[in-house]
């Protein structure tokens, strides 16, 4: 009887404890609801400023990019021999 009434009071508390980890899940959410509000406020007032009108334009970056390649500092090359 003593092992029926354990097993019996451990399930109680594995509920309970799955129990108390939705509600802290749940104000997760409420951050989470936080953030759609904003997105979505941020949305309609991306909306608001109308459709975009120009285009883009290159920027002329000077003599390039400044690249460096594993074949530029001797990686991957044959030494010979």
């Amino acid at each position: 009887v003593g092992i029926i009434d354990a097993k019996d009071y451990y399930k109680k508390e594995a509920e309970n404890e799955r129990r108390r980890q939705l509600r802290a899940s749940k104000e997760g959410d409420r951050e989470k609801d936080q953030l759609l509000k904003q997105m979505e406020l941020d949305r309609k007032e991306k909306e608001a400023e109308g459709p975009v009108t120009h285009g883009s334009v290159a920027k002329n970056l000077g003599d390039g990019p400044n690249v460096m390649r594993a074949g530029d500092i001797g990686i991957g090359k044959s030494s010979g021999g």
